[in-house]
Order: C-alpha cells, then structure tokens, then sequence
C-alpha cells in the first residue's frame, strides 16, 4: 500500500519492454531505480512522505547482516 500510494502519479523510471520500471521488490527489500539523481531523490522523498503517514519505522540495521538468496519480483506501471 505504501509503495502503490507512493507511485501514485509518479511518471519517471526505466523505460524496460515498453513498461516504466520504478522499483524492485526482494522479500521485504525494495530497490528504487531511477535515470538520475533528481529522480531518485524524488522518488525517495516521496516515499519518506507517505512512510511517516504510517508511521513506518526504518528496519535496516535490524536487517543488516541477513545472507539469505531471496527471490525477486518486477514491478512495473504501464506508460
């Protein structure tokens, strides 16, 4: 819900296969991309914007360290 409210109206990312590719999903890690630094700097504000209205808490350190392989999934909105 987090990222779908994030996205909302977000126009930028990769354009890979005729689809914008904004960000990766891995288990419960998410890699935002982006075609340059402005960008990305957008996206994450927007994301620390919608975190803090669910008073979502950073977890990295509690995450750090984990070696497990983990599958990915691609997560893509249509131009």
């Amino acid at each position: 819900m987090v990222m779908r409210q994030t996205l909302d109206g977000f126009q930028s990312g990769l354009l890979i296969g005729g689809q914008i590719v904004t960000n990766l999903h891995c288990a419960d890690d998410i890699i935002l991309l982006a075609t340059s630094e402005a960008e990305l700097q957008e996206l994450v504000d927007l994301l620390d914007r919608v975190s803090r209205k669910y008073s979502l808490l950073d977890q990295r350190r509690q995450d750090q360290g984990n070696g497990e392989r983990r599958h990915s999934m691609l997560h893509t909105h249509s131009e």
